[in-house]
This record gives C-alpha cells, sequence and structure tokens, in this order.
C-alpha cells in the first residue's frame, strides 16, 4: 500500500489571497492603531506622517523577508543576538590522560631457596630444540 508523502511540510495556509493568518494579524493590528490615531488627532501633516510610517512597518513586518526568514523572526533573533553574552573564557582542564593499553599487573616473584641437596642440573633452552625440531621438518 503506497502513501503519499506531503511536499510542502513547512507551507502556510492562505487566508485571504496570498496573506497568511500572521501576516493578516499584523497588517489588521496597525490598521487599528492608525485608525485610533485618527479619531484622536484628526486629519492633518502630523497624522498622514505618522500614518505612512506605521502604515510602512506594518507592511514590512507582515510581507518582508530577510535572509529567506520573515522580519519579525528575523528582528527577534537579533535582539537576542544583541542581549546575549559573547565573551568566553577559556579554562584549561588538567584531565588524565586515558589509553586503550590494558592496565599491568604488578607480578611479584617470589625466591624459591632450593636445597642444596646435591649437584644442579643445568636448564637447556627451549631455543635449541626448536631449532633442531626446525631442521628435522
Amino acid at each position: 500500500m503506497r502513501y503519499k508523502v506531503p511536499r510542502h511540510v513547512d507551507y502556510k495556509a492562505k487566508i485571504v489571497g496570498p496573506a497568511t493568518f500572521s501576516q493578516l494579524l499584523y497588517v489588521g493590528a496597525v490598521g487599528f492603531i492608525i485608525l485610533m490615531l485618527y479619531f484622536a488627532m484628526g486629519t492633518g501633516p502630523a497624522f498622514y506622517s505618522i500614518a505612512i510610517l506605521l502604515g510602512s512597518i506594518g507592511i514590512a513586518l507582515a510581507f518582508l523577508q530577510v535572509s529567506g526568514q520573515p522580519l519579525p523572526e528575523y528582528l527577534k533573533k537579533m535582539v537576542i543576538f544583541s542581549i546575549s553574552s559573547r565573551e568566553y573564557i577559556w579554562e584549561k582542564k588538567i584531565m588524565p590522560m586515558e589509553t586503550s593499553m590494558p592496565k599491568r599487573r604488578k607480578v611479584v616473584i617470589e625466591d624459591k631457596k632450593e636445597e642444596d641437596s646435591g649437584p644442579k642440573k643445568a636448564r637447556t633452552s627451549n631455543l635449541g630444540n626448536m631449532s633442531s625440531e626446525i631442521e628435522t621438518f
């Protein structure tokens, strides 16, 4: 059975025309502020200059993208970066060096005292035995 994999995972739904819900909130909030200024100030050059300034800020917040991300998100990251500390203090930590070799055991060799009961026998090395076996092989 085949399943459909969605192509646009980060796709935001368009509410009105090409505008998403968050874009409509920005434009609507700025429009409401301009409407309140109209009732408070009336018409005049001061009102029109403030209205044009607030309208351009609202449209920029709603539709402008910087480096592929929306302007409000970019401004939020810029403020967090400006406020946060960027002082890095390096302190050298002395750590024991670890090796991959196994730990060695201490071997205690006890001296065995042989009784002097007779002549000592000379030890033969295994090297001689091995060489004679190799030659005869």
